[in-house]
C-alpha cells in the first residue's frame, strides 16, 4: 500500500490490534493516551486506517472504547466498517451496556449509535436495558427508531402487550403498524413469546383499511393460531372476492397454521368448483399441508384447468412443498387432460430446487403428451454443442431468451450486481469458463454444484419440506434462499430434519422448451458474459433494477397523479425490469414489462430506480437516451445529458420521465453515486 499512513498501521497494532494491550481494572494513563489516539483514527479518512481502529479499541475493555467505535458512525460506512463494528460492539457490550444502565453513555443525539449498538448485541443483553430505554423513548406515530424490531427481538411480555396496545389504539401510521405487527409475529414464531393479557384483539386489526396492514395482521393470527370472531373472519377474507392476491394468500396461510377440523373444512369448501380459480388454487395447496389425502382430487382439478405456464409453476411450488405431495399426485393424475403449460411447469417444479420427483414427471408428460426425459447428454455432445453456439448462435437474441419469464433466470442468477442471490453471479462466467463447462451446467445441473451453492433441505414439524441455499443463519431461524429467490425465513424450533441436499436447485429440465437453436442462443450469450464489449458488466455507475409505471388519465382522477413518489417500489403498480447487460435499458424491454404499445390514454410514462449517497455532497447522473427527463426526489433536475446536483446522505428516488409517445431506443442512466441493485 504507498500510503503515507502506512506507518500507522505498526502503531496500531501496538496499540492493541493484535491482543498486546495489557489492561488494569482501573486503567491507566496510558490507556487514556491510547483511546485519544484511537478517538481520532477512527475519523481517519483512510477507510482501512479506521477499520484497524475500531479493531484496537475492542481489545480496551470500556465504556469509552465503545463510545468511540460507535462515533465512527458518523464516517461513511461500508459492509466491510460495517462488520468490524459489530464484532467490535460485540466485544465491548458489557461495558456499553453497563454505561447505558448507569446513565453514563447518553442516548441523546446518538439515536443512531444506539440503534446500531443495540441491535448488534445479543437480543438476552438488549433485553436488560429495553424497558428502560422505552420509557425515555415512547413510540412516535411513525414509530421512527430501532425500537418496533428491537421489542420483537428482546421485549418481555410486557413490553409486547405495550406495542400491541398501541396498535389497537390506532397509534401507529400504516407502515408502523406494518412494522410493528411484524415485530410480534417474530417474537412469537422465533422466541414463542407472545403479549400478556392475551392476543384476542387482533380481530380488529384484520378489517384494516390498509392492505399491507391486514397482510401482516393475517401472518400475525396464523402465527398465534387465532380462533373464535378471528377465525372467521380470516376465512371470510380468503375466499371474498375483492380481497387482493396477496391478503388471500395470507388467510389462507393463516387457516393452514391455525389447522385443526375447522381448518380442513373450511380449505375443503374454499377449493371446491364454485370458488374464483385463484381462491382454488391457494386453498387446494393450503389443504394438502393439513390433509393430503383429501386435498390431492382438488389439487388434480386445479391442475387440469390452468393454462398460464407463470401461474402453474407458482401452484406447484405450493403444493410440492408438502412431504409426499409428489408421489400421491403422481398416482391420482388422468391419463390425459392437463394442459401442457401445467404440466410443464410441473414437470420443472418436480425437478428444481433439489427435488427430483421421477414419478411425478413422467405423469405429468404422459397426462399432456409431452417427452418425459430431457436427452442424455454425453461429454462429445457437450463439446459439439459448445462449438455449434460459438459458430452459430446469437447473442442478442440469447439475453432475450435469458430474461424469458418462464426460465426465471434473473429470479436466481444475478449480472453485474442486478438480479436473484439463489445461483452463482454470471457477471463474468463467460470470460472465467470454457464453453462447454457453461453447456454442461445448464443441461446438467447436477453433475457439478458450485462450492457453496449446494442445497439445504429443512423438514418442520407440520409436514413441510423447505430447501434453498443457506442466506443466513441465527440462533432462533434459518432462512433459505428458495428457488423463485425469495427468502424463506423457518424458526429453529419448528425444525423436525435438517440435511445437505445432493441436487442442484436449477432444474435439470430447464432447457427443455427451448429449440435448438434457441440454446445455441442462450450458450452464446452466457459465453460472451464478462468479455470486453456490450457483454461487460463488471463496471459499476449504472442504473440496472428499475421499476416501470404508466399514468393513466384514470390514475390521475383517482388521485394517483403523485403516486411515482409516494408508492414504495415494491407497490403492484411498478412493473420490474433490469437492464441488459449494456446498462441500456431498451424500448422493446419497455413495452413488454409494460405491456403497451399503443400509448393512448396515458399521461406519462416513469422509470424508477434508487441511488445511494456515501456522504452529502455533489452527485453527478448522465441520462444517455434521445429523449427524457431527470427527477430526484421529486425535483426535476433537466434533460438529457449530463448533470450535477447536491444531495444528502442517503437513498434517493430516481425518476427518468418518458413520453410514453415517443419511447427513446434506449436509455441508460449512469451516476457517480452507487445505485441500489437489489
Amino acid at each position: 500500500m504507498k500510503s503515507s499512513r502506512f506507518p500507522w498501521f505498526a502503531g496500531l497494532a501496538a496499540l492493541g490490534l493484535a491482543g498486546q494491550i495489557q489492561l488494569s481494572a482501573a486503567g491507566t494513563a496510558a490507556d487514556s493516551s491510547r483511546l485519544a489516539v484511537l478517538g481520532k483514527l477512527v475519523h481517519d479518512p483512510v477507510p482501512r486506517v479506521r477499520l484497524e481502529a475500531l479493531r484496537a479499541l475492542a481489545k480496551l475493555k470500556s465504556p469509552e472504547a465503545a463510545a468511540l467505535a460507535l462515533d465512527a458512525l458518523n464516517e461513511p460506512m461500508d459492509p466491510t466498517l460495517d462488520y468490524a463494528l459489530w464484532l467490535t460492539i460485540n466485544d465491548l457490550s458489557e461495558p456499553w451496556i453497563a454505561a447505558l444502565q448507569s446513565g453514563a453513555w447518553k442516548t441523546e443525539g446518538r439515536e443512531k449509535q444506539l440503534e446500531f449498538g443495540l441491535k448488534a448485541i445479543k437480543p438476552e443483553q438488549a433485553s436488560r436495558v429495553l424497558g428502560r430505554l422505552l420509557a425515555d423513548h415512547p413510540l412516535g406515530r411513525d414509530g421512527r427508531g430501532p425500537w418496533i424490531e428491537l421489542i420483537g427481538s428482546a421485549g418481555t411480555p410486557r413490553e409486547l402487550k405495550s406495542l400491541f396496545d398501541q396498535v389497537l389504539a390506532g397509534g401507529f401510521d400504516d407502515a408502523a403498524t406494518v412494522r410493528a405487527l411484524k415485530s410480534l409475529s417474530d417474537a412469537a414464531r422465533l422466541r414463542n413469546i407472545r403479549p400478556a393479557g392475551g392476543q384476542e384483539g387482533i380481530a380488529k386489526v384484520l378489517d384494516s383499511a390498509s392492505d399491507s396492514v391486514r397482510v401482516e395482521a393475517l401472518k400475525l393470527a396464523g402465527v398465534w393460531k387465532s380462533g373464535g370472531p378471528a377465525f372467521a373472519r380470516i376465512v371470510d377474507l380468503a375466499g371474498a372476492t375483492g380481497t387482493s392476491d396477496a391478503a388471500r394468500s395470507a388467510a389462507l396461510g393463516a387457516v393452514r397454521s391455525i389447522g385443526g377440523a375447522q381448518a380442513i373444512a373450511a380449505l375443503s369448501k374454499l377449493s371446491g368448483p364454485e370458488q374464483s380459480p385463484a381462491v382454488r388454487r391457494s386453498a387446494a395447496a393450503a389443504l394438502a399441508g393439513l390433509d393430503l389425502g383429501r386435498a390431492v382430487p382438488a389439487v388434480v382439478s386445479v391442475a387440469r384447468g390452468i393454462e398460464d405456464e407463470a401461474v402453474a409453476t407458482d401452484f406447484w411450488r405450493q403444493v410440492l412443498s408438502v412431504k409426499g405431495a409428489a408421489k400421491a399426485i403422481a398416482e391420482a393424475l388422468p391419463a390425459s387432460g392437463v394442459p401442457q403449460s401445467a404440466a410443464r411447469a410441473g414437470m420443472r417444479v418436480a425437478r428444481e430446487g433439489g427435488r427430483n420427483e421421477v414419478e411425478l414427471v413422467v405423469a405429468l408428460a404422459k397426462s399432456s403428451g409431452l417427452a418425459a426425459d430431457t436427452q442424455a447428454f454425453t461429454g462429445q455432445l457437450v463439446r459439439e454443442l459448445a462449438a455449434k453456439a460459438a459458430s452459430q448462435g446469437d447473442p442478442v437474441r440469447g439475453e432475450r431468451i435469458y430474461r424469458r419469464a418462464d426460465l426465471a433466470c434473473t429470479s436466481c442468477h444475478a449480472i453485474g450486481g442486478a438480479g436473484g442471490r439463489v445461483g452463482p453471479d454470471m457477471t463474468s462466467i463467460g470470460a472465467s469458463a470454457p464453453a462447454d463447462y457453461l453447456v454442461e451446467s445448464v443441461l446438467l445441473p447436477n453433475a457439478k454444484i458450485k462450492e457453496g451453492y449446494g442445497t439445504v433441505v429443512v423438514s418442520t414439524r407440520d409436514g413441510s419440506d423447505y430447501s434453498g441455499t443457506l442466506a443466513r443463519e441465527t440462533a432462533q431461524e434459518i432462512v433459505l434462499r428458495v428457488a423463485n429467490g425469495a427468502e424463506q425465513s423457518i424458526a429453529k424450533n419448528d425444525v423436525a430434519k435438517r440435511e445437505l441436499g445432493t441436487l442442484s436447485l436449477m432444474p435439470s429440465g430447464l432447457m427443455d422448451p427451448l429449440n435448438e437453436q434457441e440454446q445455441l442462443d442462450l450458450f452464446a450469450f452466457l459465453s460472451r458474459l464478462g468479455k470486453p464489449g456490450e457483454y461487460d458488466a463488471s463496471q459499476g455507475g449504472v442504473a440496472r433494477r428499475w421499476r416501470l409505471y404508466v399514468l393513466t388519465h384514470t390514475d390521475q382522477q383517482n388521485g394517483l397523479a403523485n403516486s411515482m413518489w409516494e408508492k414504495p417500489l415494491t407497490d403492484r403498480m411498478w412493473s420490474p425490469v433490469y437492464s441488459l447487460v449494456s446498462g441500456k435499458l431498451s424500448q422493446s424491454l419497455i413495452q413488454e414489462v409494460t405491456r403497451r404499445s399503443q400509448w393512448v390514454g396515458t399521461i406519462g410514462l416513469y422509470a424508477a430506480t434508487e441511488l445511494t449517497v456515501a456522504k452529502a455532497g455533489p452527485v453527478t447522473l448522465n441520462l444517455n437516451a434521445s429523449a427524457g427527463e431527470v427527477w430526484v426526489d421529486g425535483r426535476k433536475l433537466g434533460g438529457t445529458g449530463r448533470q450535477t446536483t447536491e444531495l444528502s446522505a442517503g437513498t434517493h428516488r430516481v425518476i427518468v420521465r418518458i413520453d410514453p409517445k415517443q419511447i427513446p431506443e434506449s436509455v441508460k442512466l449512469e451516476s457517480d453515486a452507487s445505485f441500489v441493485l437489489n
